[in-house]
């Protein structure tokens, strides 16, 4: 019997956007996305649970983009203080800006509007403003023109740290306990040694206010910019990475270093610690960092991936239209998705590479440590995804959670869990699959990711 692969790659979208020898180019722009709630419209916060409504705003939500490119057409990365942000909106975004290549990754704030439609007035109601999420788009395309614009010659400076308290700064509640706790930058300058754009990737939910928290806010990541824009100049830009399992700061305890006493968790002086914290890292490590890392050639390639949904809420959801349009997934029961991969090279060799991940996936698929074989687990014998920054050879591996789609938490197959008797003897369900479109997910974009990496085209379903 011929075996029925699952990984359906209707298109590949492969750009190198390179030329050998080419100058390093880079720019820098920021779009305020903060909604008006003088206008009178709800607003319904995403994230914990439904009819959360903002009272007021404590500090803005933004759309942060650089651009970088070496000879040829640019690749403009955004971070958007959102909870999530469809395919269907980034192909809006992107066909706003032609002249290059846009990535747009949700930082996953939970004290922002929702963008999404899962967090409305009521379970089956749509939470989508549609107006605020086109307001979205246009300033999502305004801030990667604005950062085009501005590109001027430049050098990169490149940080990996793995402080050796940052487990600390996640409560992970179902095992294994494996984070991706590596703190990444990519630091872009002028010929004048000014700072153009900060690039920190880093994998942790934007959450730390709760559930009770009524006012807009980007959460933790607002320190971050602010340190790292006060004192290093430019523009601070942040990507998520594998959060899924709940890689949370929530339920963490974390110590205040002005008082020397426990941060009160669900406030904002303690989102305040984790982004001072992160700040602190990547400026430390880029000061006694090597002055430049060279970059002569830039290449993106990009495939879309149809992947079964096998979540019945989802496609009720999607049958309920509370997406409002976008991500049309209960016909078919699949979800259409883009997976990516960016490379930074000099003289042909990769110095900085990222994967370009639809959703939250689980950290044991970015850098290892599946449980292969428990007696608990649903597919026990399902293969282990090889991690995903382990296919890399650079010295710096970035992974860009919730890029450029939103599919929910990306499980590793062996460790799918609906059924009893459950995984590590638990009595009841672990959290995640009620979030996650499916098992078939993880080996899907597992392997669209390999084939990208090798610059192949991804291999087609067989015939039937």
């Amino acid at each position: 019997m011929v075996r029925r692969i699952t990984l359906l790659c209707l298109l590949l979208t492969a750009a190198m956007l390179a030329a050998s020898g080419a100058e390093l180019m880079a720019g820098a722009a920021k779009r305020k996305i903060t909604p008006d709630l003088k206008s009178g419209a709800p607003a319904y916060l995403a994230g914990f649970g439904n009819n959360r409504q903002a009272t007021g705003v404590h500090d803005d939500l933004w759309v942060r983009c650089a651009a970088l490119g070496a000879g040829a057409r640019p690749v403009v990365i955004c971070g958007v203080d959102v909870i999530g942000i469809f395919w269907d909106d980034v192909q809006r975004i992107r066909a706003k800006v032609p002249g290059a290549t846009v990535i747009v990754a949700a930082t996953h704030v939970h004290e922002g509007p929702d963008t999404m439609g899962m967090w409305g007035p009521q379970r089956g109601v749509s939470g989508i403003n549609n107006a605020y999420n086109a307001f979205v788009v246009e300033q999502a395309a305004a801030a990667a023109l604005d950062a085009v614009a501005t590109m001027r010659p430049a050098n990169a400076q490149m940080i990996s740290v793995k402080p050796k308290d940052v487990a600390g700064y996640f409560d992970d509640s179902r095992p294994p306990v494996v984070h991706d706790g590596e703190i990444l930058a990519l630091a872009l300058n002028d010929m004048r040694r000014d700072r153009i754009a900060t690039v920190v990737n880093w994998a942790n939910h934007p959450e730390t206010l709760g559930s009770k928290n009524t006012l807009i806010t980007a959460d933790w990541p607002a320190a971050l910019y602010e340190r790292l824009e006060t004192q290093h100049g430019g523009t601070a830009v942040y990507i998520n990475g594998a959060v899924g399992g709940m890689q949370s700061p929530l339920g963490a305890k974390l110590t205040d270093p002005k008082t020397g006493k426990p941060a009160a968790p669900e406030t904002f002086r303690f989102a305040d610690v984790v982004g001072e914290y992160v700040a602190g890292h990547v400026m430390d490590a880029l000061d006694a960092a090597p002055r430049a890392v060279p970059i002569d050639e830039i290449v993106y390639r990009e495939a879309v991936v149809r992947i079964p949904v096998a979540n019945a809420g989802f496609l009720a959801a999607s049958a309920a239209d509370l997406f409002r349009g976008r991500k049309q997934m209960a016909a078919e029961k699949l979800s259409v998705s883009p997976v990516g991969y960016l490379a930074l090279k000099f003289a042909g060799k990769p110095v900085l590479e990222a994967a370009l991940i639809p959703g939250e996936m689980y950290p044991e698929l970015s850098v290892g440590g599946v449980i292969a074989r428990d007696a608990g687990a649903d597919l026990p014998g399902s293969p282990v995804e090889p991690s995903i920054k382990g296919m890399f050879t650079a010295p710096y591996r970035m992974l860009f959670g919730l890029a450029n789609d939103e599919i929910g938490y990306i499980i590793p197959k062996a460790q799918w869990d609906e059924k009893a008797p459950f995984t590590f003897g638990a009595a009841k369900a672990w959290y995640g699959e009620v979030n996650s479109v499916g098992p078939e997910a993880a080996p899907m974009i597992a392997r669209a990711m390999q084939e990208l990496v090798r610059g192949a085209r991804p291999t087609p379903p067989p015939t039937r």
